[in-house]
């Protein structure tokens, strides 16, 4: 089954603590399906990645958007600079 998105090369860090690899990350529905080598896979939008890090998955516990969140509460300030 095809990805909507496919992220090739990225360099993948896991949130582990271990060295990034460099995976591709398919993308179904809006969720992360599958990373790994997916040499194979197709998808209806493909990124190169190359030489970016990708750090699928991270949840931002820490954050001073208090106020913003009363202002904004879809968060749009805070999803935009990478917290979750």
């Amino acid at each position: 089954m095809p990805f909507d998105v496919l992220v090739r090369n990225a360099r993948v860090l896991d949130g582990t603590g271990t060295p990034w690899k460099v995976h591709d990350i398919g993308i179904r529905r809006g969720r992360i399906a599958q990373v790994g080598r997916l040499n194979r896979s197709k998808a209806a939008v493909e990124i190169e990645a190359a030489g970016k890090y990708v750090a699928p998955g991270f949840i931002d516990i820490h954050t001073h958007s208090d106020v913003g969140i009363l202002v904004d509460p879809t968060a749009e300030s805070a999803v935009r600079q990478g917290a979750t």
